[in-house]
């Protein structure tokens, strides 16, 4: 038994699970993946979603230290999004997870373009 944030887990699988539980955190840690992003630029790469949700998301990712926010002291101020050390981590899994994707798309006789 684990207990972590006032939460308890039987099986330490599920925590990761947990930190992304939502498919707009899934895309901000994949977008973060290559290089910090402004949010602006995380907005375009993530056209389908609001700058409110993506504020939101981003907060949550940072309380659960997946994601950094790093503020620039310039005028307007400059604000860069990154993956912590535990976020790349993650990203560790979300790679597999994606090679494990196409290889099941492969198998079930998808189009993949």
């Amino acid at each position: 038994m684990i207990k972590l944030n006032g939460k308890q887990y039987e099986c330490p699988s599920k925590i990761p699970m947990d930190l992304v539980d939502d498919k707009w955190k899934f895309l901000i840690l994949w977008n973060l993946s290559t290089k910090p992003l402004r949010i602006s630029e995380l907005s375009e790469k993530i056209p389908d979603t609001s700058q409110r949700t993506l504020s939101r998301k981003l907060k949550a990712l940072e309380e659960v230290s997946l994601v950094q926010r790093v503020v620039f002291p310039e005028v307007p101020p400059k604000v860069e999004y990154s993956l912590t050390i535990h976020g790349e981590r993650l990203l560790e899994i979300f790679t597999i997870m994606a090679k494990w994707g196409e290889q099941y798309a492969k198998d079930m006789d998808a189009i993949i373009e």
